[in-house]
């Protein structure tokens, strides 16, 4: 037998019995609530992220067209002015807009294909990214299907 360790006296600490873990209940209105405003942010968050992700590509473009053919002034300047609505945009994911707007640029960062016809590829894969954040906000928040859902 081996004897308990510690100072002379001391009780050791009482085991508690094993109790069976609770069997799963169903979330209460609440807490469903809850998750909804959670999702909400967070998917927000994530096509803000989108939108600053595209600014940075969007920003990077004229560098590497200059190694090659070069922008002009014009192409330039539709690019930076793009990158900075894309900015403002992310910050104004929030509002009940927001998401609209980032869709509008959406498109127009696809356009930019125009300029460059790789962007055709790098926007349609963005604009995918987009898209499924939408069907993923859809369903885990419930907001409205259709056109609708650029304005919730």
């Amino acid at each position: 037998m081996s004897e308990p360790t510690g100072e002379p006296g001391a009780q050791e600490p009482s085991r508690q019995p094993y109790q069976e873990p609770e069997p799963y209940q169903e979330p209460t209105p609440e807490q469903l609530a809850e998750r909804a405003v959670r999702a909400n942010k967070a998917t927000r968050g994530a096509l803000a992220g989108i939108l600053g992700l595209e600014a940075v590509v969007t920003l990077l473009v004229p560098r590497a067209i200059a190694f090659t053919t070069g922008l002009g002034l014009t192409r330039t300047l539709i690019l930076v002015v793009l990158a900075v609505l894309m900015i403002v945009a992310a910050g104004l994911v929030r509002r009940p807009f927001g998401i609209g707007v980032g869709t509008v640029l959406q498109v127009l960062f696809v356009l930019t294909g125009i300029l460059l016809p790789a962007m055709f590829v790098v926007g349609a894969i963005f604009a995918a990214i987009w898209g499924y954040l939408l069907s993923l906000r859809h369903e885990l928040v419930g907001t409205p299907g259709g056109w609708r859902l650029l304005v919730s």
